[in-house]
């Protein structure tokens, strides 16, 4: 037996080595020879076996077989190969004389549906794209293409008995015609059935109410991927799947399976970092995912720095799909001690009601009615602020994005008709776009509008001012020290914002970026009161925690104050602020 296996192992070595000493050399006596066929040929011969010296009149025949069969794929029928082969030093050098004739030309081709998806916008569109019309060459690779695409749409969207009732291509050889018959019986569609949890829990009846179907409605497979979409960012869940079962062909349904494994019932974060903004921050967050059968949670963080400190505890109440429907309950507290802006030093404690609704599939709104009490170094105000927001967020690329944009809108008002300390409302408007080009050249464009309505300065909270400057605007000036200045020459806050950013960037190697940015803007009591601009250069590193950015920005506008007078900041911070 060992004798046997050594003589098969030396067999193969050999063969290897044969197969290693073989030359093809690929012409076109006529010069007919076409790129795309000389590359499916080559394609071919690198798939069959080389020659020995005891098969050689054999292998001529079969590779002589093989090269037509190359040229019949791509529909050239009546070509002609002549091959020669001259064994040097060990080497076999074959050569392949190709003269590829005429294509076989399609004189008929029809193509039909029938069954419950002959209506089906899926199936028309395929059947539309369908290339090999009359008068054109025929090609077996766009054929079977066309085929598997029918098969595709079939399984995707529940027509689990579809079959080709005919599918029949006739070649005349003679002639270079060839005759195509399609006919695709879609059959009818399946339907959803019951979604099946595996582990009894008090998470069944949320993992149910996430699902974007409901027992009865047309199969999917899209709303499948949704659904596990959704599962999975509830964040209820350490691992969840959900599978369609096998289709039952009797009553033409397909059940959901679904598995779950909760998380725990006390998760604790604790992290720490550093930006070029608020220096060193550490962080510690406590979530309780569950709290009952209706899906409640609660979360408690606390977040620390040089300059702020806050805490927040957020009790969550899910209406249906607990992303995109629930209301929140917050109650938190924010301490900032800015040393070097008096007018930043400020005590807040704020309690708030959030309805977050998704609105359709992009647009998200929230409405609020928040208490705040905000103490700052000279003034004490009562404020109950109503508001309203819209979101849209799209992005491809996961946390390191190259397509996406955002666009926001919010509006907040406080009166002293409904027992607010001063009058004034705030409307914000920002929208972000990151584009694209050839898969190489990346644009950000960022624009922000601001607006708060009061009669003074001193009627609005510190905490709800225009501050400009640090990693993401106005990058050459120090985190939140652009705006009108009081009579210390500190910065207390505007009342109108313009802002705006343009930035491209280019890979210079792999998973690294260089950048060149502009931001400019004007911040003020009124809209275009004083401008401010500045220019740099930046890095970006593309890692598995997020885009790293590294940012050299120079003022480009001159002023008579020494922070605002052609100012040089370098800036750090993690993640796209898209």
């Amino acid at each position: 037996m060992a004798r046997l296996l050594l003589i098969g192992l030396l067999l193969s070595l050999l063969i290897n080595e044969v197969q290693a000493s073989t030359i093809y050399t690929i012409t076109s006596s006529d010069n007919s020879l076409r790129s795309e066929v000389k590359r499916n040929l080559r394609l071919y011969l690198d798939d069959f076996h080389p020659p020995t010296t005891d098969n050689i009149h054999y292998w001529k025949k079969q590779l002589i077989k093989q090269a037509k069969n190359s040229l019949e794929a791509l529909g050239y029928y009546s070509s002609e190969i002549d091959i020669t082969t001259d064994l040097r030093d060990g080497t076999y050098h074959i050569s392949l004389d190709v003269l590829m004739g005429y294509p076989v030309v399609i004189t008929h081709s029809s193509f039909n549906l029938i069954g419950q998806g002959a209506t089906d916008k899926q199936f028309i569109a395929q059947r539309n794209s369908y290339p090999l019309v009359v008068g054109s060459k025929f090609d077996h690779g766009s054929y079977l293409k066309t085929k598997s695409g029918m098969s595709d749409i079939a399984l995707s969207y529940g027509y689990f008995d579809a079959r080709w009732q005919t599918h029949s291509v006739v070649i005349d050889a003679v002639s270079q015609t060839a005759n195509i018959t399609l006919i695709y019986d879609t059959g009818n569609r399946y339907s959803f059935g019951k979604i099946h949890i595996k582990t009894e829990h008090a998470s069944n009846s949320i993992v149910r109410e996430m699902a974007p179907f409901q027992d009865g409605d047309y199969f999917d497979n899209d709303k499948i991927a949704l659904y596990n979409i959704a599962l999975n960012k509830s964040q209820y869940f350490t691992s969840v799947q959900a599978i369609p079962a096998k289709a039952d062909k009797q009553n033409r349904r397909v059940d959901v399976n679904v598995t779950v494994i909760n998380r725990p019932r006390n998760i604790v974060e604790v992290s720490a970092g550093v930006t070029s903004d608020l220096g060193e921050r550490g962080r510690v967050k406590w979530v309780k995912p569950w709290l009952n059968r209706h899906g409640h949670s609660l979360t408690s963080e606390m977040k620390l720095n040089h300059q702020e400190q806050t805490i927040t505890n957020s009790y969550k109440v899910p209406h249906g799909d607990p992303n995109d429907d629930y209301t929140n309950y917050v109650l938190g507290w924010n301490h900032t001690n800015d040393d070097d802006n008096t007018n930043q030093q400020y005590k807040k404690y704020t309690l708030q009601w959030q309805r977050h609704q998704v609105i359709n599939e992009y647009w998200k709104r929230v409405l609020l009615l928040k208490y705040e009490r905000e103490d700052d170094h000279d003034q004490l105000l009562n404020l109950i602020i109503p508001g309203i927001s819209y979101t849209r967020s799209r992005r491809h690329g996961g946390i390191t994005p190259y397509w996406g944009d955002r666009q926001f809108i919010s509006l907040e008002a406080s009166n002293k008709k409904w027992g607010s300390t001063s009058d004034f409302y705030k409307l914000t408007m920002r929208s972000n776009w990151l584009r694209q080009i050839n898969e190489t050249h990346q644009i950000l464009l960022k624009f922000e509008v601001g607006y708060v309505s009061a009669s003074s300065i001193d009627d609005v909270p510190t905490s709800m001012r225009y501050f400009g400057g640090g990693d993401n605007n106005l990058r050459a000036y120090d985190f939140k020290t652009v705006s009108p200045l009081d009579n210390n020459n500190v910065a207390r806050g505007a009342l109108t914002q313009v802002l705006g950013t343009i930035e491209y960037s280019y890979p210079v190697l792999d998973d690294w970026r260089l950048a060149l940015f502009y931001d400019a803007g004007y911040l003020g009591d009124t809209f275009f009161d004083t401008p401010y601009a500045d220019a740099g250069i930046g890095v970006r590193w593309e890692t598995p925690v997020g885009l790293v950015r590294l940012d050299f920005a120079k003022g480009v506008r001159s002023s008579n104050v020494e922070d605002f007078d052609r100012p040089f900041h370098i800036s750090f911070a993690i993640g796209l602020d898209l």
